[in-house]
């Protein structure tokens, strides 16, 4: 932005600005305006301009300068006179004759007297101090035989009214400098102007209160911020002395200390605040004292903000469907169902046992929907009790109950807004608990606990269930309309028993996530050896239990990497291991297939063996009886293909045909 020169001279210096042409290195930065003004017009002119915040800077003769400048807050520049100046212009006028009048306002041209003991011409000097003392003192000049003058612009015009010569004292070099000085003198002050500015805008912006005394305790600065934190008005205490209008304002005593008092609680009627009050020193000079202060309730609610801001981004999904290991078919086709779900807004209803991954696919149902850049919350619904589980989904009022947080807490229906909620475990809440849930899903607000203000909130809802909802809603322990609210689309997530094509990129996988894992163990055979041995597992447990059993092998291992021999047998011994867990003194649980064995009996016959003290047959029995169940299932989708099926267990063919044959199947 260019600095906006306003010259204000008279008939021919005016002429002369107007003539000038800028210095090259000043277009673009400058610009100037001339004002053909004398005097009282000028200063009424100049008065305009500032007012409109039209001008950077003034330029004027001593004349004018000396008119307008008590008038403005805007700088006023004179426009110097060089003693090369004078010198021409007294040369030229002595030319004429006789002796030579300099007239200047008010007060003699500064250097007229080093100029005079260089030349010694037969001068004049003569001041004025208006229009009229101007005209009169000219008629004496000629009176007493002068016949030339030196002066400015009204000099040179009354001096012709009288006829006598004149020669103007400004050369166009001495504007040309005036025009450089009078910028460098605006962009000062527009620098100083956008600092003050700024400094302005940073205290009426700032969140805390600012207060500032000069050197004698009077009250200079005091922000907007100040006036809410204090219930009082700038006007009533700007001008006053701080302990005159701010009781315990401590500023007196920072004055006289000189001391910083810094992060202090300090109580002002009814509000608590905490305060800096910091000496302002300059030269080794005290010169005031400034306060920064804060109400302490404020700072709370702060805290508690950016305490929920920080909650809130941890409310990520983490899985995407890309990162969900599996091998068989079966699987395969819940992920492309989950997918295409994942693209509507409905609510999704996942089932399936314990530990198959039901919130590995929430996640990722999630990261391919509309939503993914929204939140994802998710509350394990039996984990806790109604009570709080209704304050945590819904959220409370402050005072709502013993105990409740000041201000309140937001719900996770509020953190999953614009988001999904995943409800795990769905079939856990309570009847009280689904009517608010479904008044949720239906009116799509919610209503704190203990409050009165309906919020609404724009949530998809996906839960899951390892129980059976349906039979649950016939036995009048989960609400019909809840039921129907959820399973918009549905997903069930088979077993791990039911799909062991999975086994093997799980064990991969899970070996290649941990550190203490030899790079030879996940060599084929290596991997092949500890998959035959898992194969003849029902894992009730699921993915879960089979993660933790890799874990538990890694670490019996100790970083080594044994035979393929030594593999099977380790993985036989736990495989044992965790058989022998599950025995209860009333039977081998083995998963929902073990009420009813393969040949009618009633699947106790490891337990027979445990309580005989031969549980090594028992155990043994189990996993050849699962295995070869699985194998055969395995035949079964590969249409009688052993290559294939081989490939769908994760073992060799050679493995299979030796499976097979002690099982008795050719």
């Amino acid at each position: 932005m260019e600095i906006r020169i306003a010259v204000m001279g008279y008939k021919t210096m005016a002429d002369l600005f107007r003539k000038m042409k800028l210095p090259p290195d000043l277009v673009g930065k400058a610009s100037l305006t001339v004002y053909d003004a004398l005097f009282e017009e000028a200063a009424k002119i100049a008065i305009r301009l500032e007012s409109e915040d039209a001008v950077d800077v003034f330029l004027s003769g001593s004349g004018n300068a000396s008119f307008i400048r008590p008038h403005l807050h805007t700088p006023v520049v004179n426009i110097s006179i060089s003693a090369f100046d004078l010198m021409s212009a007294i040369r030229k006028a002595s030319e004429h004759g006789g002796p030579v009048a300099v007239i200047s306002f008010r007060e003699p041209v500064e250097g007229l007297a080093d100029v005079l003991d260089v030349l010694k011409p037969e001068v004049l000097l003569v001041t004025y101090d208006g229009y009229e003392d101007l005209w009169n003192k000219m008629a004496g000049l000629k009176r007493q035989g002068c016949r030339s003058v030196v002066g400015a612009s009204l000099v040179c015009e009354i001096a012709g009214y009288h006829g006598l010569e004149s020669a103007i004292v400004y050369s166009s070099e001495s504007l040309r400098l005036a025009v450089r000085h009078a910028y460098e003198v605006g962009e000062s002050r527009r620098a100083e102007r956008v600092r003050a500015e700024r400094f302005r805008t940073i205290i009426n912006h700032a969140y805390g209160g600012i207060m500032a005394t000069d050197s004698r305790g009077v009250i200079v600065e005091f922000n907007p911020a100040a006036e809410r934190i204090m219930g009082v008005s700038a006007k009533k205490v700007l001008g006053k002395r701080a302990s005159d209008v701010i009781p315990n304002s401590r500023m007196d005593e920072v004055l006289a200390s000189g001391q910083a008092e810094l992060n202090q609680l300090q109580d002002l009627g009814d509000i608590r605040i905490i305060t800096n009050r910091v000496p302002i020193v300059y030269g080794q000079q005290i010169e005031g004292v400034v306060a920064t202060f804060q109400d302490v309730g404020y700072i709370e609610t702060a805290t508690e903000a950016i305490r929920r801001s920080q909650y809130r981004k941890g409310f990520r999904a983490r899985v995407q469907f890309k990162d969900i290991v599996y091998g068989s078919p079966r699987m395969g086709e819940v992920l492309d169902r989950a997918a295409r779900f994942a693209r509507s807004d409905l609510a999704v209803l996942i089932s399936g046992e314990s530990g198959v991954g039901k919130e590995l696919i929430a996640q990722s149902v999630h990261n391919e929907s509309p939503r993914r850049a929204g939140p994802f919350v998710a509350v394990n619904c039996a984990a806790l009790t109604e009570s709080l589980l209704e304050s945590e989904l819904f959220g409370y009022e402050e005072g709502s109950f013993t105990g409740a947080r000041r201000g309140g807490k937001e719900g996770l229906f509020e953190l999953a807004h614009r988001g999904t909620i995943f409800l795990d475990e769905i079939g856990e809440i309570t009847p009280p608990l689904q009517a608010r849930l479904l008044r949720v899903l239906q009116e799509k607000e919610i209503l704190r606990v203990g409050g009165t203000r309906i919020i609404p909130v724009d949530v998809r809802v996906v839960a899951s269930t390892n129980k059976n909802l349906w039979q649950l809603v016939q036995e009048g322990r989960f609400w019909d309309d809840l039921y129907y609210r959820l399973n918009v689309l549905s997903l069930n997530i088979p077993p791990l028993r039911e799909r062991p094509e999975d086994i093997c990129p799980l064990v991969k996988s899970f070996l290649s996530k941990s550190s203490d894992v030899s790079s030879s163990l996940l060599e084929a055979k290596n991997l092949e050896a500890i998959c035959e041995g898992l194969w003849g597992y029902d894992w009730p447990g699921n993915v879960r239990e089979l993660e933790n059993f890799i874990d538990r092998l890694v670490v019996l291992l100790e970083g080594r990497a044994p035979c393929p021999s030594t593999l099977r047998r380790q993985v036989e011994e736990l495989i044992h291991a965790s058989l022998a867990e599950r025995h209860s003194g009333a039977g081998l649980a083995v998963g929902p297939g073990a009420q009813s064995s393969r040949d009618g009996r009633d699947g106790r016959n490891g337990v027979d063996g445990l309580a005989s003290g031969n549980a090594a047959n028992g155990v043994e029995h189990e996993i050849r009886r699962l295995r070869e169940r699985q194998v055969l299932e395995a035949l079964r989708r590969a249409g009688g293909n052993k290559s294939q099926a081989a490939r769908d267990l994760g073992i060799s063919r050679s493995t299979l045909w030796r499976w097979l044959k002690d099982f008795g199947i050719r």
